[in-house]
């Protein structure tokens, strides 16, 4: 990253720094400027500050650029995952299993947010038009945004509990009810941080299931999500002793024969795309899943 410094003009006294930042740097938005400050990537007189400061003439201000989004970095997969919807606003796929959804640290990895950097207008580098996410094992339904008003329209929605998230799963065995309400709260593993575990000291996460189908030794379920935990299907059905069949982190280390991944589908969404447009977008199973189940 590229280094910075420059002295606040007469000018400039009693500006906000954002603002200051990105008129004298105008290359960069005011919302990436807010972000590196945010990252401690900004100082006054070699001290950490608020995006919000107000400035004083002859202040040194020095820090680093924001890096420059390369969309030749985010690598698109070698197939654009299936578009399910489009317009100006908002772009819903279905996501392929075994495609993260965007690097952490690895620019070149092939990404849901890479395969679409060039068709959306976002201030973040690693995460463009990325509101919400699915494990990367995990296939179905995602929306992403495609401007920045969007995008923080649609993350109100997700915090608000309001978006209604459905997935299909395959666990083991039989549950003692058809359906039932989970409330079991989660937080990270200290001891595996890649896991979440339930304990009365996380925060609270909330499912529902119902059993659509029954094999030998495996319940197919349909969930739904109130909450939006990492791992939260995954987390809570292995704690009440059905995992997901094929998750190698919470249920057993091998797969099954003819599964590569763990068994579980994002397979409805509804969410409000624009002011008073609520949009239903659904995901069949994907082939291998829907291969598994025909053998069962």
């Amino acid at each position: 990253m590229k280094k910075f410094t420059f002295i606040v003009t007469p000018a400039q006294q009693g500006k906000r720094l954002d603002a200051v930042l990105a008129t004298e740097f105008s290359e960069f938005s005011r919302a990436r400027w807010n972000t590196q400050i945010k990252s401690g990537k900004v100082k006054i007189a070699n001290v950490e500050v608020k995006s919000s400061m107000v400035l004083k003439t002859n202040s040194v201000i020095s820090g680093y650029f924001p890096e420059q989004i390369d969309t030749n970095q985010l690598v698109a997969p070698d197939e654009i995952p299936p578009i399910l919807f489009k317009n100006s606003n908002v772009i819903v796929i279905n996501k392929p299993a075994g495609l993260i959804v965007h690097p952490s640290g690895k620019r070149s990895q092939p990404s849901v947010a890479g395969a679409f950097a060039s068709l959306v207008q976002d201030d973040d580098v690693l995460r463009p038009g990325i509101v919400h996410r699915l494990d990367k094992d995990t296939s179905g339904v995602m929306i992403l945004a495609r401007n920045q008003a969007t995008k923080e329209f649609l993350q109100a929605q997700f915090k608000a509990r309001t978006v209604k998230k459905i997935y299909l799963a395959l666990v083991a065995g039989h549950l003692n009810n058809d359906s039932a309400r989970i409330e079991l709260p989660l937080q990270r593993s200290k001891k595996n941080p890649e896991k979440m575990i339930v304990t009365n000291l996380g925060k609270s996460a909330i499912s529902e299931y119902t059993a659509v189908a029954k094999f030998i030794g495996f319940s197919l379920l349909k969930i739904q999500l109130f909450t939006g935990r990492t791992h939260q299907i995954r987390s809570q059905f292995a704690h009440l002793g059905h995992p997901v069949i094929g998750d190698r982190l919470y249920g057993t280390s091998g797969l099954p024969k003819g599964l590569s991944r763990q068994f579980l589908h994002a397979s409805e969404l509804t969410i409000e795309i624009a002011k008073g447009q609520i949009k239903h977008f659904s995901a069949p199973l994907p082939h291998d899943l829907e291969s598994f189940l025909e053998k069962l």
